[in-house]
């Protein structure tokens, strides 16, 4: 049952949200910790500012003064949340953020069951949840794990993800040739970044392959519309478009020179 809502003036609830918000990120903390500063952030806010600042003299976001690490959860803090985006106290962006959150959560939970019972796009579509964030804590090795996971269980989004771990050695050694590797696999078996990343690293030479503009143009034009696995961003594949306008552009005038 839906508690009914409150009527609060608007500066009483400007005083509450406030008092609520995570000061660093501006939300409503999904994960509430109290600091050793004594304020309560969003853990993945106020742990990225450890990070950010390590081995430094650690300060407080809010008072600038010296403190530790030490974190300790706000349960009661999140309790309170719940309650008042529910009874409609809080609204507008703020609550519709936490909702999107909330509804991620379930996603994420659904794509779990999913997962176990061996479906790999649910296994490659987790790997994306924890390498974005949604629905759980942002954790690039549990990405990795699941990527592999779907992998192995044919799913070659998986295998072109694992191949980008490699390029950019993220959480795993960098190394170039396990990575086009990865990245060849995938884009002979049907992905689309798999073909979109070969293509770029034909075109212009990178990660080791030797420049082939002809290959590149092969590679990519199958990435915006001949692969049988299609997750590119539309960025991605405006980006793709338009190296293939520019491939052939230099291409054509080459070979009128030659002429």
């Amino acid at each position: 049952m839906t508690p009914t809502p409150t009527l609060l003036t608007p500066s009483q609830t400007k005083s509450i949200t406030d008092d609520l918000v995570c000061p660093i990120s501006l939300e409503l903390p999904w994960d509430p910790v109290v600091a050793e500063d004594g304020r309560i952030y969003d853990r993945s806010s106020i742990e990225e500012h450890f990070q950010t600042h390590a081995g430094e003299y650690l300060k407080s976001p809010m008072t600038n003064e010296k403190m530790g690490q030490k974190l300790l959860s706000a349960v009661q803090h999140r309790n309170t949340i719940d309650v008042l985006v529910e009874s409609g106290v809080i609204g507008g962006d703020l609550a519709a953020k936490w909702n999107e959150k909330l509804q991620q959560k379930k996603e994420l939970a659904e794509l779990l069951k999913q997962a176990e019972a061996g479906d790999p796009v649910a296994m490659y579509d987790i790997g994306v949840c924890y390498g974005q964030g949604r629905g759980c804590k942002k954790d690039h090795e549990a990405a990795l794990q699941w990527f592999q996971k779907a992998h192995q269980a044919g799913n070659v989004c998986g295998t072109a993800s694992i191949g980008l771990h490699y390029l950019e050695g993220q959480v795993v050694p960098k190394c170039l040739k396990k990575g086009m590797m990865y990245i060849t696999l995938a884009a002979g078996q049907g992905s689309d970044s798999g073909a979109y990343h070969l293509g770029l690293a034909l075109a212009e030479g990178k990660f080791g392959m030797v420049v082939d503009k002809e290959e590149a143009i092969y590679w990519l034009e199958k990435s915006v519309g001949e692969c049988s696995y299609m997750h590119l961003s539309s960025d991605a594949v405006a980006a793709a478009e338009k190296k293939i306008k520019n491939l052939k552009a230099t291409t054509e005038t080459a070979a009128t020179d030659e002429e």
